[in-house]
């Protein structure tokens, strides 16, 4: 197919429209970059979002659909593995309007070096590539398959940066130091080796396996980055191998149908409206950063309630007739009243949205998230600063 450019141009403009592309830069590299190039095939996703249909632009039949789907904003899975009863997504392209936003916030210039985490489909790399020049762009992968896949399309479009089979954490040292680092993949941190590999005055965008947080971070030292997250939120896959954990096509556990047994419940004061709130989640989570959450829907699909777990204890809070939440948890460890705890202090310090929080994080393993400043204090009166220790990176 060679008429794609209108297609591109349409992709463009939507995306334009919706405010996810902010300058003509890259709108061009929108509209310049073939999608349908980089993504050959998807996988259509099942009512409980495992990969279940292909849909190949190589088949005739298949073409139309194929086609609409690479120019619509929707994220497309590329590439999948069985892991036990369970379909495990292992590529996608992402949401275009997602990728524009990340591209923005990443806030290159002429000349900047680039690396990006995760090639993926490589459709993000040749945006870069438009952007700033492919001989500033390195882009790695742990799956030198994908690698390989990625680079011939890069060179059918014209592109030729450094493409690189790898562990995503530990950077592409040898193309160093980058000005901008941007990882497409989900950590539960910053791994050491890109604050090394950063130029003085760098950023990192990256998003974290923790409430769809999207951080975006200066080197505001020789070995620390600090800054706050993003408003919007980013759902990406985890970077493996911590991949094996994470459900086909979500960052959080399936929906499910309300429990049938509801005997012995309590009741708790919680404003029901608390648990669909996206950001007072990811400050839970802060409080608990090991917290799974489920929802559950009754027969009209609305919302009923929600289950929380950390893989031991487990607590369920359900909602009937815009009554209270009625809650039966689990003991010794009585999850749900950490989920009241976390909103009354999310409720006093003003509901904070995301974007007043942020981490700081150190080459030496030191990570920490706060609330506005790195040292601010509560109240303002010489109290302990207002931190979160981010899990250990191993």
């Amino acid at each position: 197919m060679t008429d794609w450019q209108p297609w591109a141009a349409t992709l463009a403009d939507k995306l334009a429209a919706a405010s996810a592309i902010a300058d003509d830069q890259w709108r061009a590299a929108f509209e310049g970059t073939p999608r349908h190039v980089f993504v050959p095939r998807y996988w259509e996703l099942d009512e409980y979002n495992r990969p279940s249909r292909l849909v190949d632009g190589a088949f005739s039949a298949h073409r139309p659909e194929w086609l609409e789907a690479a120019y619509t904003d929707r994220f497309l899975v590329t590439q999948w593995v069985a892991d036990e009863d369970r379909r495990v997504v292992t590529s996608s392209a992402s949401l275009p309007s997602l990728v524009a936003r990340m591209l923005h916030i990443l806030d290159v210039a002429d000349g900047h070096r680039v690396l990006e985490i995760g090639t993926g489909t490589g459709y993000n790399t040749a945006l870069l590539c438009h952007r700033v020049g492919a001989v500033n762009v390195t882009s790695v992968d742990i799956d030198a398959a994908l690698v390989a896949e990625a680079a011939g399309r890069l060179d059918a479009v014209g592109y030729a940066p450094a493409v690189v089979a790898g562990d995503g954490a530990l950077g592409v040292k040898d193309h160093g130091p980058y000005d901008r680092i941007l990882s497409t993949c989900a950590t539960r941190g910053v791994p050491p080796a890109w604050i090394d590999q950063l130029a003085d005055g760098g950023r990192i965008v990256t998003p974290l396996t923790m409430g769809g947080a999207l951080a975006v971070l200066t080197k505001s030292g020789t070995d620390e980055v600090s800054g706050h997250f993003d408003v919007e939120q980013a759902w990406f896959m985890a970077m493996r191998p911590a991949i094996r954990a994470t459900p086909a096509g979500l960052l959080a556990d399936q929906p499910q149908p309300v429990p049938d047994d509801l005997a012995g419940l309590g009741v708790s004061a919680l404003d029901p409206e608390a648990l669909a709130d996206p950001d007072f989640r990811l400050w839970l989570l802060l409080h608990q950063p090991t917290l799974h959450f489920v929802e559950h829907f009754d027969d009209e699909l609305v919302r009923a309630g929600l289950t929380i777990h950390d893989g031991a204890d487990l607590a369920t809070a359900l909602r009937r007739a815009d009554g209270p939440l009625h809650v039966r948890q689990s003991s010794p460890r009585r999850l749900w009243d950490t989920v009241e705890s976390a909103w009354r202090s999310w409720v006093d310090h003003d509901k904070p949205r995301r974007d007043r929080l942020g981490i700081t994080a150190t080459t030496g393993g030191v990570q920490y998230a706060w609330l506005d400043h790195p040292a601010r204090r509560q109240g303002g009166d010489g109290g302990d600063v207002f931190r979160w220790p981010l899990p250990t990176l191993s």
